[in-house]
């Protein structure tokens, strides 16, 4: 059986892919590492394809997994790279993630801030009952508070301009966190939410079958 590599977002993990169905693949999610505060989007990627064995493999990435995901095909020959609720370029993520007072305000703010599950606002997200708010929670709770800080600075920092041509990236149109007048994707999901891999998951699981069998 074919294998699909997934690459969580931030403040989650494999959970939010197991809804996800994908006839005649394997799901394997790929681990966080160990990372370095030094560390950008494409050192910290490259970290990550030691789990990606193989020639021409199957890439998955969900918000900062599919910018991740960007980078590992800039750095192995991929098959396939299927972004979900994600950004392709730093041009699509939201304007004040660009700006530099944020990265400086990131450095500067204890990492046991972000850490604190009751600041992350889940109805934004795009939690619509309380399975996808408990999902959430459990995950930030779960998520080593440095690691969100050192990704969430990272992610600031990534001035990204180009993507591999095998990129299909795949948004809903009602997703607030990489809003959806920003991006550019290859297929638009009608209502999806930034969490549509949890709460749309058969929608996405459809769209994704249908990319692989063409």
């Amino acid at each position: 059986m074919q294998r699909i590599y997934c690459i969580s977002g931030m403040g989650a993990d494999e959970r939010v892919f197991r809804k996800l169905s994908i006839p005649g693949y394997e799901l394997v999610p790929v681990k966080w590492v160990a990372y370095d505060k030094k560390d950008t989007l494409s050192t910290y990627a490259r970290k990550l394809t030691l789990q990606i064995p193989g020639d021409n493999p199957i890439v998955l990435g969900l918000s900062l997994g599919g910018m991740l995901s960007v980078e590992i095909g800039k750095i192995i020959k991929a098959s396939k790279i299927f972004l979900i609720s994600s950004a392709k370029t730093s041009s699509e993520l939201p304007r004040i993630g660009q700006k530099p007072f944020l990265k400086n305000l990131i450095q500067n703010l204890p990492s046991g801030f972000f850490g604190h599950t009751s600041l992350m606002n889940t109805k934004m997200i795009g939690a619509e009952n309380d399975e996808d708010r408990k999902l959430l929670v459990d995950m930030m709770r779960d998520t080593d508070p440095g690691f969100i800080k050192w990704s969430l600075g990272a992610v600031v920092g990534w001035n990204n301009t180009t993507y591999p041509k095998e990129v299909i990236h795949i948004h809903g149109t009602a997703d607030r966190i990489i809003p959806a007048k920003n991006v550019k994707p290859d297929h638009w999901v009608k209502g999806g939410s930034h969490i549509m891999i949890v709460n749309r998951a058969d929608e996405v699981s459809r769209i994704i079958s249908g990319y692989l069998s063409a």
